[in-house]
Parts: structure tokens; C-alpha cells; sequence
């Protein structure tokens, strides 16, 4: 009775949900080439794969059907944040990375978008002198075309940080609403992680958590997490620049931004950091990446970390019994797991799961929302993908 009540009180009660429900079932049913001609017929971005120009055409009917009704929910593009702050990082690195490698920032780069008018409004760019490893490998240089000279007379990382800071405050962002967005959870995971430890600086608080677009852009468009190149040529459009530049990157990722915004997609944090001790690893102390619901990003209850860079409390979702629990009874599994990885790299995720006995029971006890529901057999690729990613067997 109580869930009736609260669905007739709910906005999705309009009947107008039930015509755009009946719209999106027609969409479904249209073919790539109908669904271009019908964008094309209405004047919108025709390119794409057909999981895009679906999902353009149903948010088209969407706000038409919304604004028809007069309905109080919002129809224009998501203004949540106020500001979009798009980074991604180059750092130091060899054509094979030891473990335990210490990666260190070496380019600076933040695109900033207004999500009001969807306009790039400003960008950061400094270059940074690496001091652990001070000479570039050949490798690195060619990849990120970052030359020895370039870094050489360039300010170390608490300098560049020290003016991330000012721009942040001469632009007025940290007095707004704003976001951070990633390609992956590595830029602020490891990269921003380590390097802070290299500078013996507290992390961030802007770092502490932010939008990975390799989950939003597959979430949305109902299609596999896939590299930037792969998200650009789904939209139909190509890379501008060079790339594993840090600047040409987040310039790129700041278009797929925009494009996943006029779509009508709602970006909300869905990482954030956290920290803890795994058993029987050298690495001691390790920076671990967690999911973060839409709903904790909304309310802003992502936790905050402390000065050295690990969170206060409990990570989001993962209850810290729950975690010691599962550390302390999967370190077996997570040894045969990586053993598995090692020797027969052709390996995919299911198989090294079902491999794991204490592993594949994890994913069934780990609760990746709020509620009482757990995963376990119904667990999807992407609940699958995370917990790999917390225990880190995926690079």
C-alpha cells in the first residue's frame, strides 16, 4: 500500500512517462539506418553507433513529450555541477613498469567546462619536473611526446599544484558546484596518489573522488567500457591532436563530455578514493578506487580523506567489517587469481572468478548499492569489473 501511495506521489506517476515508455519501445524496434534518417528528419547529430543514435532519439522524444505536458521536471541539459573539470595526467613511465613503480606527474592538463552554456571556458596546462626519476625514458618521450628539455625547465609538482589552486580560485570554481572527470580511475587512483606521497603532500579534496567517463559513457549508451578512441568513434567523431598528449586528451574527453550532455545524460561522481591494508602485499599501505552510487553524489556523502591521503571512515557501500572480512578471507583466492592471470594471460574476468572459490563468494556478498540487495548470482559485468578493480587483478 506504502509503494503505491509513494509511486502515485512520485513525479514518474504523470502519464506522461507511460507515452515516452511507449515512444522508447518504437525507438528500440528502429533499424541504424532508420534511426538516421528520422535524426536527420529532425535536425540532430546523425552520427554514432546505433546504441547513440537510439539513446539521442529517445531523449529527443523525452524532453518533446516533458515540455508538452508542462511537467515540473526538468527537460534542458543536466546542470548539477556547475563546473566540469577534465584531467588526464601523463606521467613518468617505462615500456614495462616494475612493480610497485613509482609514477610521477609530468603533465598537467584541465579543461573546463561550463556545464550552463556547454562551452569550454578556460585550460590548465603545466608540465612537471619529475625528482625520483628525473630522466625520461625513450619510450616515455615517444609515447607522450614529452621531451627530457620540456621537463627539465619545468616547476615540480607542489609548484604546479600550488597554481591548480589559484586558477581554481581566479575562475571561482571551488566557491561552485563542480566536478572532477577522468578517463578511467588511474589519473586520480594512482597517478595523483603516488605522486602526492612522492611530495609528501595531502591529497586534494577535489581529488578525493570524481566522474570516471568510461562508466557514465557505458552506462548511458548501453554499450562496453571502451578506450577514448573507441567512445569518440561511437560518436562519429575522430581524435583531434596527438595522442597520450594530456592536453590533446582531455580536450578530446571534454568532447565526449559535451556530446553525453546535449544527449541528456545525467554525469554524477561514481569513484572516489580509499584506503587500507591488504594482507600479504609489499606495497603496505595501498590507494584503493570504490564506486560511489548516484544518490551518495547527489547528497554529497562521499567520504573525505584524511591528511595522508586515506578516508576517514568507511567507503561507500562497503561496510568495514565487511571489508576486513573479505580481505582477510581472500588473500588465498587473490594469489591463485593473479597466478591465473600471469600464466594464462587469455584468461577473461569470469574465468579467473569462477577459478576463485573465495573470490566468486565475495562478489556475492559485497553490496554495491544502498539497500539490502546484494550481487551474488546476479551479479553484473560491471559489479564484476569493480570488485576486480578494488582487489586490483585488473590493470
Amino acid at each position: 500500500m506504502n509503494k503505491i501511495k509513494a509511486f502515485k506521489d512520485s513525479p514518474f506517476s504523470d502519464p506522461v512517462y507511460k507515452q515516452i515508455s511507449m515512444r522508447n519501445g518504437e525507438v528500440n524496434k528502429m533499424s541504424k539506418e532508420e534511426l538516421k534518417q528520422k535524426l536527420m528528419a529532425l535536425r540532430l547529430d546523425s552520427r554514432g553507433v546505433k546504441e547513440v543514435l537510439k539513446k539521442r532519439l529517445k531523449n529527443y522524444y523525452k524532453k518533446r513529450k516533458l515540455l508538452q505536458a508542462k511537467t515540473k521536471v526538468p527537460v534542458g541539459t543536466d546542470v548539477f555541477y556547475d563546473y566540469l573539470l577534465v584531467i588526464d595526467f601523463e606521467a613518468t613511465c617505462q615500456q614495462f613498469n616494475p612493480a610497485n613503480f613509482k609514477y610521477e606527474i609530468i603533465e598537467f592538463p584541465i579543461v573546463l567546462i561550463n556545464t550552463m552554456d556547454l562551452t569550454i571556458e578556460d585550460e590548465f596546462h603545466f608540465y612537471c619536473k619529475p625528482v625520483l626519476n628525473p630522466k625520461l625514458t625513450p619510450f616515455c618521450t615517444e609515447l607522450t611526446g614529452i621531451t627530457q628539455a620540456t621537463v627539465d625547465k619545468a616547476p615540480t609538482f607542489p609548484d604546479v599544484l600550488m597554481e591548480v589552486e589559484a586558477w581554481m580560485s581566479k575562475r571561482k570554481v571551488e566557491s561552485s558546484n563542480f566536478a572532477v572527470i577522468t578517463d578511467g580511475p588511474w589519473d586520480m587512483g594512482r597517478f595523483m596518489y603516488t605522486q602526492c606521497q612522492i611530495s609528501s603532500l595531502p591529497i586534494p579534496k577535489w581529488a578525493q573522488k570524481w566522474i570516471n567517463i568510461r562508466k557514465s559513457y557505458s552506462n548511458f549508451y548501453g554499450c562496453p567500457r571502451s578506450k577514448l578512441t573507441v567512445m569518440l568513434d561511437n560518436l562519429g567523431m575522430e581524435f583531434a591532436g596527438q595522442q597520450h598528449s594530456g592536453i590533446d586528451d582531455s580536450r578530446n574527453i571534454a568532447r565526449i563530455v559535451m556530446r553525453m550532455l546535449e544527449d541528456g545524460c545525467e554525469l554524477r561522481i561514481n569513484e572516489q578514493l580509499f584506503r587500507r591494508k591488504m594482507p600479504d602485499r609489499d606495497a603496505g599501505d595501498d590507494a584503493e578506487v570504490v564506486p560511489v552510487s548516484k544518490t551518495d553524489a547527489e547528497n554529497n556523502s562521499a567520504l573525505e580523506c584524511d591528511s595522508e591521503g586515506g578516508c576517514a571512515g568507511i567507503p561507500i557501500k562497503l561496510a568495514e567489517k565487511s571489508i576486513q572480512h573479505h580481505c582477510e578471507h581472500t588473500a588465498e583466492s587473490l594469489m591463485k587469481a593473479e597466478q591465473l592471470r600471469h600464466s594464462s594471460p587469455q584468461s577473461t574476468v569470469k574465468e579467473i572468478i569462477s577459478s576463485t572459490d573465495h573470490l566468486a563468494a565475495s562478489v556475492g556478498k559485497i553490496s554495491l548499492d544502498n539497500s539490502s540487495s546484494q550481487v551474488g548470482s546476479h551479479a553484473s559485468d560491471d559489479d564484476i569489473d569493480d570488485l576486480l578493480e578494488y582487489y586490483k587483478l585488473q590493470k
